[in-house]
């Protein structure tokens, strides 16, 4: 059924936490799931006060673009550190010109975003920061079936 037009709530999503370390949280609302999703993927995500996304990292073969919608934070590219606000758009193109991190720099606010790309699979992401590769499968994005770490 992945050609099927889809009428989806967020509110009517249940969402999934992740961690890592202390400084790594994020909750993901998958908004299109694993058998509906064809060539994008939409989610949404919450990122805790005074935590990351994900460690910096970039995809091989996926693009992101990410919507703030709420809570203000900052951003870690190759670029360096930009703040970001309700509002804003950040892309990410595929390769190591799309590293990136996410974080939450308020001490009480969640910051939520919308998260949209592409869905390009096997894709291997490269984490430089962690000294860490994985390789994913599938088109949920989260079958990991490799990893690496130095």
């Amino acid at each position: 059924m992945k050609h099927k037009t889809l009428l989806v709530n967020e509110k009517e999503v249940k969402g999934h936490t992740w961690s890592k370390a202390e400084e790594i949280e994020h909750c993901r609302k998958k908004l299109i799931d694993a058998e509906h999703v064809n060539k994008l993927y939409c989610d949404v995500y919450e990122i805790p006060p005074g935590k990351a996304n994900w460690p910096l990292h970039f995809h091989t073969c996926n693009e992101e673009v990410f919507y703030i919608t709420e809570g203000h934070g900052e951003v870690v590219t190759e670029n360096g550190v930009s703040k970001v606000k309700p509002g804003d758009i950040l892309r990410f193109p595929a390769g190591e010109k799309g590293v990136h991190q996410l974080k939450n720099t308020s001490d009480s606010e969640t910051l939520k975003y919308l998260d949209v790309g592409t869905n390009v699979f096997p894709d291997v992401v490269f984490m430089p920061a962690d000294k860490q590769i994985e390789l994913f499968e599938g088109t949920s994005g989260q079958d990991k079936i490799w990893s690496y770490n130095d």
